[in-house]
């Protein structure tokens, strides 16, 4: 099971941050994460027999007039034995375009992991033209307490936030239970 680093510090209140990660060590965190209908999901992505883990559940934030773009990618990690598929993205502000919402390529999972040679899955310069044209874009406009269901291979993107308020999320990425890191880590048993 994933360790927390010795070397978090927190650094007294702001909204300054990026992300809080490893909240499924957290009661409270994890019985959210183990309501029925993300038992669900999870069950129609990888089979009902299929234990289920968190890659990761975080806080994330786009801080009011800060940030950059973060390109067209996947999400995925070349160091694990197998690539985790389903994502949970709840809005804790509005997210807007103004404020850098999430945007999306619909149907673009379907391609398959395209950008092999990146370790996270950013898209090459020269593939963005190809896959995520302007009239194809979905802005994922959402309010506060709204749940997005995402397949990890999903293009997507999101812009620097230009509004006085932050733009706060919490995402859990859920995997097949049997995944190992290169190093062999395990992670945190959500269902099975």
């Amino acid at each position: 099971m994933r360790t927390r680093s010795s070397d978090t510090r927190a650094q007294g209140a702001t909204l300054a941050y990026r992300k809080i990660q490893d909240l499924e060590i957290d009661e409270l965190f994890l019985a959210y994460m183990r309501r029925p209908v993300f038992r669900e999901v999870c069950a129609r992505a990888y089979g009902s027999q299929t234990p289920i883990a968190a890659f990761r559940a975080m806080f994330m934030n786009k801080p009011s007039r800060k940030g950059t773009f973060l390109p067209w990618h996947q999400d995925r990690w070349n160091y694990l034995d197998r690539d985790p598929l389903v994502t949970t993205w709840m809005a804790l502000d509005p997210a807007t375009v103004a404020n850098g919402c999430v945007q999306v390529i619909p149907g673009s999972h379907k391609f398959g992991l395209i950008n092999t040679a990146h370790p996270s899955g950013f898209l090459a310069a020269e593939q963005v033209p190809r896959y995520c044209r302007p009239e194809s874009i979905v802005y994922l406009e959402v309010e506060p307490g709204e749940v997005v269901l995402l397949h990890n291979w999903l293009l997507h993107a999101s812009d620097v936030n230009r509004t006085d308020a932050s733009r706060r999320a919490f995402s859990v990425c859920y995997m097949d239970g049997h995944t190992r890191s290169s190093n062999g880590e395990t992670f945190t048993t959500i269902f099975g």
